[in-house]
């Protein structure tokens, strides 16, 4: 048996923003720009890059800002060099610009397949350097994963579906509702990660369509381990392609996905396992 114990994050950061500017919180802003702290994060820590067969691909990132500046705040990118995707197939900027006057900018990262890129998982990891003394970022780590897909119908594997779950006891068995989520080749649903647990999570869990393979689009992760809440953390993640579940185009009627339960191994071995998505 698996006992999982759960870490909760608290954000302490709430803001109020309004079109006023005497409605900004003195504690936030005291109007001199060069003494007011800022937070910055991004809207997702880890995204897709999916690179179309032949062609390209491009997935934006917004940063965000706790705060507003008169003039444009430039942020330098760093890549790390745990990075793995090969640097002819995207382009990354060196810097990423928060324009004046606003709460948040866009980062846009392009990709090209050049015959190069395959439905194997690559991943770009950058982070922001140089912040001046008064920013601050939460979790300073960010992961675009790069691979390369086919052109997928709007309607396949959408709709109403049966998950079953293989046994793991990791997802609950029930019925759920697939749309398509950021790109035209990820599926998205909702379920119960961990049922009857006691840490129990309602979370949306996505998969990308690979060129025949499915692949777990991010790592199901809430924090949880069964070594008193600390690290490692009993996450699920991508099988990698010798143990990815396939699809074909020609049949939406039943589908299994597959995963690397515990990677880390904070609850025993790690194991592929999986689920099943039957059409109703």
């Amino acid at each position: 048996m698996k006992y999982i114990y759960k870490i909760t994050f608290v954000l302490g950061l709430l803001l109020s923003i309004t079109s006023c500017d005497e409605n900004i919180d003195p504690i936030l802003s005291n109007g001199v720009e060069s003494e007011n702290r800022t937070f910055l994060s991004f809207a997702n820590s880890t995204v897709s890059l999916p690179i179309t067969i032949d062609d390209t691909g491009s997935v934006d990132l917004v940063l965000n800002s706790s705060t507003v500046s008169a003039t444009d705040r430039v942020f330098n990118i760093n890549l790390e060099t745990e990075s793995n995707a090969d640097p002819a197939t995207y382009t990354l900027p060196s810097s990423v610009t928060i324009p004046a006057n606003s709460y948040s900018g866009v980062l846009t990262v392009t990709g090209v397949d050049n015959g190069l890129v395959d439905a194997t998982v690559k991943q770009i990891i950058f982070s922001l350097s140089g912040l001046p003394d008064n920013v601050d970022i939460d979790l300073n780590r960010f992961v675009i994963n790069v691979f390369e897909v086919c052109p997928v119908p709007e309607t396949y594997l959408v709709g109403d579906y049966l998950l079953t779950d293989d046994g793991s006891g990791n997802f609950l068995t029930g019925n759920v509702t697939v749309s398509l989520g950021g790109t035209p080749t990820e599926r998205v649903f909702t379920t119960t990660f961990l049922p009857g647990s006691g840490v129990d999570t309602v979370l949306p869990v996505t998969i990308n369509l690979a060129c025949n393979l499915f692949n777990l689009a991010g790592d199901v992760d809430i924090s949880v381990s069964c070594t008193a809440g600390n690290p490692p953390f009993y996450i699920l993640s991508s099988a990698g392609n010798a143990n990815n579940g396939t699809y074909s185009l020609m049949s939406d009627v039943m589908h299994t996905i597959t995963y690397r339960q515990d990677p880390f191994e904070s609850c025993g071995p790690t194991s592929i396992q999986g689920f099943t998505l039957t059409k109703l």
